[in-house]
């Protein structure tokens, strides 16, 4: 196993700001590396480490170890080999000695080069303008920005190495395990299937319809359905409910409950403070 040697540098503003590219409702940007073109990043708060696509590493000449198996959401069987990316530059960020898994993202539904992870977001504060479209990294020694009137701060927990919010529940009055954040996901509310069972998402139930979604890997069966969420001072209509139909993947396992982007992006601006175990939401875009 290779050591991971990421190192984080900042411009002396300790911050860079970057256009949000928002299709299909997930963070990405553009960024320059090896190789002279622009590279397609995305910033996945769902996960662990961050990763290059395996054809990019080979035409970059990067050193690739042995092969072994991961999951994703839906997959427990997504090969992958380890490797350092040499630099990555992001408007005022510099990222060097980027240790990432080497995937086939090929198959993702979106074209990705590299995908930003834990092992980075985690030194630095991510807040996400969803009104304005823009991302900006900064460094952890600044405060992200209040929040405006009718906003919050509420605590971070985490879920393994994956930023969380704690407390929640459905209008059914169904207890929520810490909602994981998933800024690589395009979904609403995503539940594993016996958390679905107990919302009553379910095949054949009132409301209920089915439909396919993909991950980096694959696809599948996915059930969806809407209810009303709440948490911290939020309560939140109309959230869309999604659970995979298979037994693989993190949604294989019991008590998990993930947040996508098409809920997140109710929020005007949403600011993860990782060092300082706080997340910050601007009032719901009306």
């Amino acid at each position: 196993m290779l050591d991971d040697c990421t190192k984080l540098l900042f411009a002396s503003q300790g911050s860079a700001e970057l256009p949000l590219l928002f299709a299909p409702e997930v963070l990405r940007c553009t960024a320059a590396g090896p190789g002279g073109r622009p590279l397609r990043v995305l910033i996945d708060t769902g996960t662990d480490p961050s990763a290059i696509d395996l054809a990019l590493a080979r035409r970059l000449g990067l050193r690739l170890g042995p092969f072994g198996l991961g999951s994703d959401a839906a997959s427990d069987a997504v090969p992958y080999t380890e490797t350092t990316l040499p630099w990555l530059r992001m408007g005022g960020l510099e990222i060097r000695d980027l240790y990432v898994l080497a995937v086939d993202l090929s198959r993702a539904p979106f074209p990705v080069d590299l995908v930003l992870g834990y092992n980075v977001l985690c030194r630095l504060v991510l807040q996400i303008d969803y009104r304005r479209r823009r991302l900006r990294l900064t460094h952890p020694d600044l405060e992200p920005d209040a929040p405006q009137p009718g906003g919050a701060t509420v605590p971070l927990a985490f879920y393994e190495h994956f930023p969380a919010i704690a407390g929640a529940q459905l209008a059914n009055g169904l207890s929520l395990p810490p909602l994981t954040i998933d800024t690589g996901s395009n979904g609403g509310l995503t539940l594993s299937s016996d958390l679905a069972l107990r919302a009553g998402l379910q095949p054949g139930a009132e409301g209920v319809a089915a439909g396919r979604g993909r991950g980096f890997v694959g696809e599948c069966t996915v059930l969806r359905s809407a209810g009303r969420l709440q948490f911290g001072p939020f309560e939140l209509t109309n959230v869309e409910l999604d659970a995979p139909a298979g037994s693989g993947g993190d949604f294989g396992r019991a008590g998990r409950a993930n947040i996508g982007n098409r809920l997140l992006a109710r929020f005007g601006r949403v600011a993860l403070d990782y060092g300082r175990g706080r997340c910050t939401l601007e009032p719901p875009v009306s």
